[in-house]
């Protein structure tokens, strides 16, 4: 399965513009190139998500070598929030079976724009009260930095938010950095840099293991997968490139015009794939 030179065309460069976007604000853009490969260029949906999975390993491995030196990873923070997403993700999975997807993906879009709209709102949490906060002070509480700014991070939270990830990763196969990005950047405070560099950090190990699942159960085209990792590839080098040079407001305002654009995309996703 392959396509013709005229789709190659149009496809690699909408490729090579998500991946940037997605360098830049920690969710890799595989969100909205599956909806994109399914309803414009015919490919089948899990085809599609076997290939965009695989294109985030290349990207998502470039984006570390970047961040290395700049400091700009918490490794701290990207293994404690990935443990728990990992157990979400198998609950999640499991859940699929008990519970009605397309209703709860729904609700899922609508949490989505809303988290996208309470950033471009320049609101400091994430919901209407401050509950979020209140869990992050439970104990045991890590301060962190990152030489300049100093944030913290309560080891409950880190627990129930990332364990929320994975839930909503493994139910509806997206990306757990679409909940983890934004809660490090609002309740845990963390600077946007950084929080975006830890979210693509974790995103290596998840994109990989997902990627070799679906390579096993044989659903992996390299005739469409190697061409779109290059483009990724390509996009992330740019995100990667740009993102020294972009102020982390611009950086936490891009992240909520796709967070919106985000949950139309899993509407999309729930209803018409």
């Amino acid at each position: 399965m392959t396509l013709t030179a005229l789709q190659w065309a149009i496809a690699l460069p909408i490729g090579v513009f998500l991946s940037t976007v997605g360098t830049l604000v920690g969710l890799g853009g595989g969100v909205f190139m599956v909806p994109i490969l399914v309803l414009v260029f015919g490919i089948p949906l899990k085809i599609a998500i076997a290939v965009i999975t695989f294109c985030l390993i290349p990207s998502s491995v470039l984006s570390p070598i970047f961040n290395v030196r700049g400091k700009h990873i918490d490794y701290f923070a990207a293994v404690t929030l990935e443990i728990p997403t990992i157990i979400g993700a198998l609950l999640g999975a499991y859940l699929t079976t008990l519970l009605p997807v397309k209703p709860m993906e729904t609700l899922f879009a609508m949490l989505v724009a809303f988290m996208g709209w309470r950033i471009l709102n320049g609101k400091p949490n994430l919901t209407r009260v401050s509950l979020a906060d209140h869990i992050n002070k439970i104990p045991p509480v890590f301060t962190r930095s990152n030489g300049e700014v100093t944030y913290h991070a309560g080891l409950p939270a880190i627990g129930f938010f990332g364990l929320l990830a994975g839930v909503l990763a493994g139910m509806f196969g997206i990306g757990g950095g679409i909940i983890k990005t934004p809660v490090m950047i609002k309740i845990f405070r963390m600077p946007a840099r950084r929080a975006t560099a830890t979210a693509l950090f974790m995103m290596v190990f998840t994109s990989s293991t997902a990627a070799l699942s679906h390579w096993k159960l044989g659903r992996l085209e390299w005739s469409l997968a190697l061409p779109m990792g290059c483009a990724f590839f390509c996009g992330s080098f740019i995100g990667n490139k740009l993102a020294g040079k972009i102020r982390p407001q611009t950086i936490e305002k891009l992240l909520g015009v796709v967070l919106a654009m985000a949950s139309l995309a899993v509407l999309i996703h729930a209803w018409m794939l």
